[in-house]
């Protein structure tokens, strides 16, 4: 590999490929350099997804270069999309994902706003617009939208719902203290621990459980937008679908 880190883009992000031996610390400085030379190329007014290949990351890894990617070009990265095989295509979906989602939460906010003006933010839930990185907590009365990531080491306490409209991969506790009916939805669901009420599921790898639904295997299952809830005292993980969106609605 003649460079140690090489950049490909497109119009809804960039593919940036890794050298697999170099020492992470000189790579980060890598990266640095390159996006820090290259800022004058780059449209820092709308949202970004990023993927990384070349050399497999930690989580702490690849948060570690989100943010040095950020810090050295302003970019607005949204979202971190994982794999290999990465077209532009793919970058498009998730991009449109997240505009038709925040869209919508708008749309609702506004209506709710109209009908309960009073109450509107202890109630109907507010917005976080931002990433929430290691060691950051946000603690709500009501619903929350966090337009953005939720990453590991990060915490989310609402007494409502909470909606991710990026990944989530730190912590959150939906229905706090005892609301089972709550729920929490993310874009891309890899949770280190959620809590729905009383209820806790960890991830595999922390010795914890929760139950996936069964579903058509796809290629990309972290791309679809899931729903995590609780059902006969277990919290279940499932692809959002319309029909599932009546069912909880109507439970």
């Amino acid at each position: 590999m003649k460079s140690s880190v090489i950049i490909k883009g497109n119009k809804y992000g960039f593919q940036i490929v890794l050298n697999p031996t170099l020492p992470f610390e000189e790579l980060l400085k890598e990266v640095a350099a390159k996006f820090k030379e290259s800022i004058q190329f780059f449209d820092l007014g709308r949202p970004i997804a990023v993927s990384f290949t070349g050399r497999d990351l930690t989580a702490g890894e690849q948060n570690l270069l989100v943010d040095t990617i950020s810090e050295n070009s302003g970019l607005n990265i949204s979202c971190v999309i994982d794999g290999a095989k990465v077209y532009e295509t793919q970058f498009a979906q998730v991009l449109e994902n997240l505009r038709e989602e925040k869209k919508k939460a708008e749309q609702e906010e506004m209506a709710q706003e109209n009908s309960f003006p009073e109450n509107r933010i202890k109630k109907n839930g507010q917005f976080y617009r931002g990433t929430l990185r290691s060691g950051q907590t946000i603690e709500v009365e009501g619903s929350i939208v966090i337009l953005g990531d939720i990453n590991p080491g990060a915490q989310v306490i609402a007494g409502g719902n909470v909606v991710v409209l990026g990944c989530l991969k730190g912590t959150v506790h939906a229905g706090y203290p005892e609301d089972k009916t709550a729920f929490v939805a993310a874009l891309m669901m890899e949770p280190m621990q959620i809590q729905i009420g009383s209820f806790i599921a960890r991830s595999p790898d922390q010795k914890g459980k929760y139950i996936k639904k069964s579903g058509r295997r796809r290629n990309h299952p972290e791309m679809e937008a899931k729903l995590a809830f609780v059902e006969n005292d277990n919290i279940f993980i499932e692809t959002i679908t319309r029909s599932l969106i009546s069912e909880i609605s109507i439970s």
